[in-house]
Formats: C-alpha cells, sequence, structure tokens
C-alpha cells in the first residue's frame, strides 16, 4: 500500500519587497514535481544489486487546485511521468513498471496544500498465446489427424464476354426536358478543398536553475536552497546553513535574498542580503555555484 504525506506547499518566508507578492497560495506543477522527486528519494529500496523506487504516485490535490488543471490535466499527469522517469535515470533508480503519476481530488485539504501516495506496481507479463506450455503433450484425441490431398478443381467455364458499353445519350443544354426525368444523371459538384492546417502553436522558452549536482524548473513558486533535505535543492555542504537562501521571481526577472545564513550567499562575488538575477550571473551558496539558464521551447 501507499503512504500518504500531507506536504504544505506555502512557503514559510518571503522576499522583502515586490519578489514576495509575486507568489500565488495555489499549487503549482513545478512544485509537484519537485515533490514527487522527493517522494521517490525517499521511498527507495535498497536490493542485492538495485536500488527499487515506487512507480505509481497520486497526487490529492483540494478541489480548487485541482480544478485549475482541469483543462490540461491529462498532459500534466503525462510530464510529471516523464518527469519522474527522467529523474530516476539519472539517479540510477530500478522502476518496477512505467512510470504513472494519478490525480485525486480531497475535500478535506485547503487550497495550496496536498498530498501524495506511492506504490510499486510490477508491469503485467505479455499475454501468453494459445500454444501449450513446454513439457506438456497434448492426448492423442487431439493430435492432429493426416491431412488429405486436395483434389485439384475443375477448370471454371469460360464468362461470356460483356457487350460493349452503350454511349451515353448527350444532353441539349438548352432543352426544356428534365434529365433526372430521362435518367440522365446530372453532373456532379466539384469538392471542396479542405481547409489550411491550423498553425502550430509558438514555444515558449523555459528557464530552469542549474548546479553542479542537478537542476530544477523555475516556476512561480520560490525555491529554497539549504543543506537540510526539505529545502528543494538540498546540498551536502557544511558551509551551507540549512535554510541558506531564497530565489524566486520578481516581477519580470528574478532575485535572490540571503535567509540569514551563517557565510552569507555571494553574486559574481559579492556577499549580498538581497540582489536581482539574470541570465550569467553566478550564485554562490557555500562551495556550490548556481546559474540560471534558458532552454528554448
Amino acid at each position: 500500500m501507499g503512504f500518504l504525506r500531507r506536504i504544505e506547499s506555502r512557503l514559510e518566508g518571503v522576499f522583502e519587497g515586490g519578489i514576495g507578492r509575486t507568489f500565488r497560495s495555489h499549487v503549482q506543477p513545478v512544485e509537484l514535481a519537485r515533490k514527487l522527486a522527493r517522494e521517490m528519494d525517499d521511498h527507495k529500496v535498497i536490493s542485492v544489486s538495485q536500488v527499487y523506487v515506487p512507480n505509481v504516485y497520486t497526487v490529492f490535490l483540494a478541489p480548487a487546485d485541482r480544478e485549475q488543471f482541469l483543462a490540461y490535466e491529462a498532459r500534466l499527469r503525462t510530464e510529471l511521468a516523464g518527469y519522474l522517469t527522467e529523474h530516476a535515470r539519472r539517479e540510477g533508480y530500478a522502476l518496477p513498471g512505467r512510470a504513472r503519476v494519478l490525480i485525486e481530488t480531497a475535500d478535506e485539504l485547503d487550497v495550496g496544500t496536498f498530498g501524495i501516495a506511492t506504490e510499486m506496481e510490477e508491469t503485467p507479463p505479455p499475454v501468453a498465446s494459445d500454444a501449450p506450455p513446454p513439457g506438456v503433450s497434448l492426448p492423442e484425441e487431439f493430435e492432429a489427424a493426416p491431412v488429405a490431398p486436395i483434389a485439384p478443381a475443375a477448370p471454371a467455364a469460360a464468362a461470356p464476354a460483356a457487350p460493349p458499353p452503350s454511349a451515353a445519350p448527350v444532353v441539349d443544354p438548352f432543352s426544356d426536358e428534365d434529365p433526372l426525368a430521362t435518367g440522365t444523371p446530372a453532373a456532379a459538384t466539384p469538392a471542396a478543398p479542405p481547409p489550411p492546417p491550423a498553425p502550430a502553436p509558438a514555444a515558449v522558452d523555459r528557464w530552469v536553475l542549474i548546479w553542479p549536482a542537478g537542476e530544477v524548473p523555475i516556476g512561480d513558486a520560490a525555491i529554497v536552497i539549504g543543506r537540510s533535505k526539505d529545502c528543494d535543492i538540498s546540498l551536502a555542504d557544511g558551509n551551507v546553513s540549512r535554510r541558506h537562501a531564497e530565489f524566486g521571481r520578481d516581477g519580470e526577472g528574478f532575485a535572490i535574498r540571503d535567509l540569514d545564513s551563517t557565510n552569507g550567499t555571494l553574486v559574481n562575488g559579492r556577499r549580498i542580503r538581497r540582489e536581482p538575477v539574470g541570465e550569467g550571473d553566478e550564485i554562490t551558496v557555500g562551495t556550490s555555484t548556481l546559474r540560471i539558464e534558458r532552454r528554448p521551447g
């Protein structure tokens, strides 16, 4: 059976100034992706030669949160399953079957909170054929009898030649006679040409926050960086505080805020309290350097 964990998606801290006000209270797909990957990490089972992880994940959402995904829920489930498959490949995990993500409504949940249940479900073997399994013999009465030879069929009589087609009557366009009444077919109306194909939707670039050990997509929710496993980016570095810094959107750009860490946060080598950042800037937390990167859609 799966293990249900209730996860608070509201952030514990907000950025100073305008960045904190840009974060939404509804659950965002990028939050689901990060938490699903963490559930996979937390429920791994170490075997003799493999590290197994669950492959079926059920996400429980508040009614209002699920309503916002109704228009593209099927595509979202496919994208989340693909994200989990890639995460398992990157970490060297073994999935017992195809990764699947299900979404259910839980009326008792508040907006912005969700739960995740995990389960290992082995992919069923292919359907067996009608042939008997090896080592099992059929009774004698079911053994095939010898097939009698089939006598060649007598040649068929030649079919009579078809009469030559009669010439179609010529219809006078100025005649008062009705061609339908005389049996003359009316001219067929040419078919309308098919409509041109609809233009493909324009591709949208996406942003990711990368560091030497991995990357996370940047959405509307804040990304907490620190040494704690509860952080969105967990760094195993003694120079990093448990909750070291917070990254998020700031209007049309991004910003990084230090969370009163012991060793501080640097942007392009300069210690900061809160600083706008963009593509090309280097964010240093402990001994790790993070960068913002744009990926084409």
